[in-house]
């Protein structure tokens, strides 16, 4: 049994954060959506017609990448996404929304390790406590299929990856102590073999403070352990009708120490 060190844990949340949309569910990627979305084509208020997001991101390992998105709404429920990594064409995505502004499907033409471009597809379906996320080949049939459950406060308990056809299924099962702060998490191969059991710790109030906006001002990261918690700290500036178009991110260690963490721009264009 090994204890997640919180390093690797920033880390791995910052890679997740940057991968594409084709990517496997994880426990650290489905706590990071929650706690930090990068869903940033999402906007309180208003009808936007463009937004191009820049982002930069501040790796653990002192890397930095310097991200651009352009989404460009066709619909409500239907935008165009280019995407560029260091000024590098890395995707060009088409996604279809919900009501809710979730991804009901998605097209991609992405640039892979070694330069090759792939077309992946992948479809969505929700339901109370349940995700299902299916990719699909080129004759229209899902080879992929991760199903990610929830309990009550939205925590991922259980995420199956499964081949469809021989159904050979890989499991991360994930168990919280709650009242301890503390969960387990247990990861099964497709053998069914428990390859690797993580202790770590889990802070379900983990938001310290709100602007007048309704944004999270400061929390702890969900993942570090009280006594000795690492905190975000987030900074906004909002344009004329009340949308964030500046977004500062800093990590705040133990000792005080105050790191950067993600800088991210937002212009934003409207249709009305």
């Amino acid at each position: 049994m090994s204890k997640f060190p919180f390093i690797f844990s920033l880390f791995t949340t910052l890679f997740g954060y940057s991968q594409n949309q084709e990517s496997e569910p994880t426990f650290y990627s489905e706590i990071s959506k929650k706690v930090a979305s990068k869903a940033y084509y999402k906007l309180k208020f208003g009808n936007p017609s463009e937004i191009v997001v820049n982002d930069t991101i501040f790796m653990a390992n002192s890397e930095t990448w310097i991200e651009k998105n352009t989404y460009t709404f066709k619909s409500d429920f239907e935008m165009l996404v280019k995407k560029y990594r260091d000024n590098e064409f890395i995707a060009d995505e088409i996604i279809k929304l919900d009501s809710n502004k979730r991804i009901l499907n998605y097209e991609g033409n992405l640039k892979y390790e070694g330069g090759k471009r792939y077309i992946t597809k992948v479809n969505y379906q929700y339901f109370k406590g349940k995700k299902i996320k299916e990719k699909i080949n080129d004759s229209g049939e899902t080879y992929m299929r991760y199903t990610v459950a929830y309990d009550s406060i939205n925590n991922p308990t259980l995420i199956e990856h499964t081949i469809v056809g021989p159904d050979k299924t890989r499991i991360q099962n994930i168990n919280y102590d709650y009242s301890n702060n503390h969960f387990i998490l247990m990861d099964f191969n497709y053998q069914g073999r428990l390859e690797e059991e993580i202790k770590g710790n889990i802070n379900s109030d983990y938001i310290l403070d709100k602007n007048e906006n309704g944004d999270i001002t400061k929390m702890y990261w969900i993942l570090t352990d009280k006594t000795e918690p690492f905190i975000h700290e987030m900074n906004y500036e909002y344009d004329e009708k009340g949308n964030w178009i500046k977004l500062v991110k800093n990590v705040i260690s133990p000792d005080g120490t105050i790191k950067p963490y993600h800088r991210t721009y937002r212009e934003i264009k409207y249709k009305n």
